[in-house]
C-alpha cells in the first residue's frame, strides 16, 4: 500500500505492456508460479490444482479443447482433471512442467496438500484413534 509499491507496480505494468506476446506470457506464467507457491505456504481456502491449470491455459491464450487435442486427451478427460473429478497424473504434471517451466513437484504438491486436507477432515475420528503408546503396549 506504500507509494513505492504502487510506483513499482506501474513500472512493471509499463514494461509488460512493451513486451512481446511471448515475453508477456512468460511473465504471466511466472506470476502463476508465485501464486502457486504462495498457496502452498498459506493455510487458505482450497484451490484445486485444476484451477491453476485453467489459469495456465488462459495465460497461454488457448482454448481448453485445443489444449486437450495438443496433449492427446479427450476434452472431457481434461475437463474432469480441471474440475477435480480426476487426479493429476505424474505424466500430466511432467508435461505441465515442460510447457510452463513450473516444477512438476509444485503441481503435485498442490494436489497432495488438498487431498491431505480433505482426508484429515473426513477421516479424523478414524485417524485420531491411533496412538504410539497403545501400539508399544
Amino acid at each position: 500500500g506504500t507509494k513505492e509499491y504502487e510506483d513499482f507496480r506501474l513500472l512493471i505494468r509499463s514494461k509488460v505492456a512493451e513486451a512481446s506476446k511471448d515475453e508477456r506470457i512468460k511473465i504471466s506464467i511466472l506470476g502463476l508460479k508465485y501464486h502457486m507457491e504462495d498457496y502452498l505456504e498459506l493455510n487458505s481456502k482450497i484451490i484445486e490444482v485444476g484451477s491453476f491449470i485453467k489459469q495456465f491455459i488462459k495465460l497461454i491464450e488457448t482454448k481448453q479443447v485445443d489444449f486437450a487435442k495438443y496433449l492427446g486427451l479427450r476434452p472431457s478427460n481434461l475437463s474432469k482433471i480441471l474440475n477435480g473429478e480426476r487426479r493429476l497424473t505424474i505424466e500430466f504434471a511432467l508435461i505441465l512442467e515442460r510447457l510452463s517451466n513450473i516444477d512438476v513437484g509444485l503441481w503435485l504438491k498442490i494436489q497432495n496438500k488438498n487431498e491431505i486436507h480433505r482426508m484429515k477432515k473426513s477421516h479424523s475420528k478414524h485417524i485420531n484413534k491411533f496412538r504410539l503408546k497403545e501400539l508399544l503396549g
